[in-house]
């Protein structure tokens, strides 16, 4: 009788221990969860420009932020870009396939950078600043 009640008590013993590790693994996960939310939460909208109005223009971003430029009726992937001091500023070519991207901008570094944006087949041209703070 008394091995029938240890085992009773070791039985009662580990299901107690399963759901407190049970429950242990839900808590992680859900605090997981929570501060990725949060990370996310705080990420900054590009600053949105458009091509037709962007000559001659400054743009101020912080450093780490992007612009994104909008080419209206043209092909986003005919743009490309030369910048005085690329290290200021990381170019990023637009496309179009399955998804279309528009051509943009990311501060790399404080400073400031003149950007000389073609058109590859219209050959417009267009030139602007960028100040990374």
């Amino acid at each position: 009788m008394m091995n029938h009640k240890i085992a009773k008590v070791s039985a009662i013993a580990a299901l107690a221990a399963a759901a407190t590790f049970g429950l242990s693994a839900c808590t992680t996960a859900a605090e997981d969860s929570s501060s990725s939310s949060s990370e996310t939460s705080q990420q900054v909208a590009p600053t949105i420009v458009d091509v037709a109005t962007l000559d001659g223009q400054t743009i101020d971003i912080n450093n780490g932020n992007f612009i994104d430029i909008t080419t209206g009726d043209t092909d986003p992937a005919d743009w490309t870009a030369v910048l005085s001091d690329p290290s200021v500023a990381t170019f990023t070519e637009g496309s179009t396939g399955t998804a279309v991207m528009n051509p943009g901008l990311q501060g790399a570094k404080a400073g400031s950078t003149t950007v000389e944006l073609t058109n590859k087949t219209t050959g417009a041209v267009v030139t602007f600043t960028v100040n990374v703070k």
